[in-house]
């Protein structure tokens, strides 16, 4: 249903005469009379009670005229942010957006840049490409994942952390490790690792990765694909198979009910996901208020002692 018919049942609902809506809205009377008749066989009920001498809402018309007024003023709102984000010359923000740990802190740090005057903040993705290579490519302002720090200068980057979750090894409790307590990076240099195969997954396996490599080993992988962020955790484990996930996935701690997995910290010092805002130091005046923002929202959580939730204290 267009907007503009909206508008018009709008204001024939608020003056009840065609005569002087068809007057207010500069259309024939016909013209709208063809236009209510249009809403109604699209909606399958009349909108309006109508004779010689009167015309008044229905049930469903004074249900549908509270709707229209907040779909009037939904897209009206749309329309003056999108206007302003074209004006304004937004921050474009992306890279693992929907963990709960870094959802969090962009919740917090939105609150913190609300009606502080600086440019608006649009997450998502703006390409095929991966969040680093876009901001590399100059497609987005800050990328949020995992990079080899060593690395940055190369490419002109520099981060601010954002969080440090702690691996955990799923195994099948047919594997020779079920009967641990908690396994070292070490123990699973031989078994298989499970790989995600999506553009989600792309960073944090390469921090698996790296991690893997810093212990002296090049893992042995099986890949995963049609996964998504939402099932890491629903796949089957062969008895050599291990898959690496972060301790603060909230679902983790439901699994065993319903899944033949054993849960197992790693208890390696090194044996963790990091998230960073990676950004251009060419470009840190533009990024800096959304960087504090993330900066001070992280801190709100450490206070609260998510214990879930490990952050970067550097």
């Amino acid at each position: 249903m267009e907007i503009s018919l909206i508008r018009e049942f709008i204001v024939l609902a608020q003056t009840l005469n065609y005569a002087k809506a068809a007057d207010i809205l500069h259309v024939t009377q016909p013209t709208l009379s063809k236009h209510i008749v249009a809403m109604e066989r699209e909606l399958g009920c009349s909108l309006f009670e109508r004779d010689r001498r009167r015309v008044e809402l229905t049930d469903a018309g004074n249900v549908f005229a509270t709707a229209a007024v907040q779909i009037t003023d939904a897209y009206d709102d749309a329309c003056r942010k999108i206007e302003d984000i074209k004006t304004a010359d937004p921050i474009r923000v992306n890279g693992i957006l929907f963990d709960n740990s870094i959802a969090s802190i962009i919740s917090i740090a939105a609150t913190f840049l609300s009606g502080e005057g600086h440019s608006p903040v649009v997450y998502g993705d703006t390409s095929d490409k991966y969040p680093f290579e876009e901001l590399i490519d100059g497609d987005i302002d800050i990328a949020l994942g995992f990079a080899d720090l060593e690395r940055l200068d190369e490419f002109g980057l520099t981060y601010v952390p954002l969080l440090r979750s702690r691996f955990v090894a799923l195994v099948s409790l047919d594997s020779p490790l079920a009967h641990r307590k908690d396994v070292s990076m070490d123990d699973l240099r031989t078994y298989r690792f499970v790989k995600y195969v999506d553009r989600y997954a792309e960073g944090g396996w390469r921090n698996i990765e790296h991690v893997c490599h810093e212990h002296g080993f090049v893992p042995h992988t099986r890949a995963i694909v049609g996964r998504s962020s939402m099932n890491y955790c629903a796949i089957s484990l062969g008895t050599d198979d291990v898959a690496i996930l972060q301790a603060s996935m909230p679902q983790l701690k439901y699994l065993s009910d319903f899944s033949r997995v054993k849960i197992l910290p790693v208890t390696d010092d090194d044996a963790a996901f990091h998230v960073y805002a990676l950004y251009k130091k060419s470009n840190l005046d533009r990024v800096k208020p959304v960087l504090d923002a993330y900066t001070r929202a992280r801190k709100v959580i450490i206070n609260h002692g998510k214990d879930s939730l490990l952050v970067e204290s550097d």
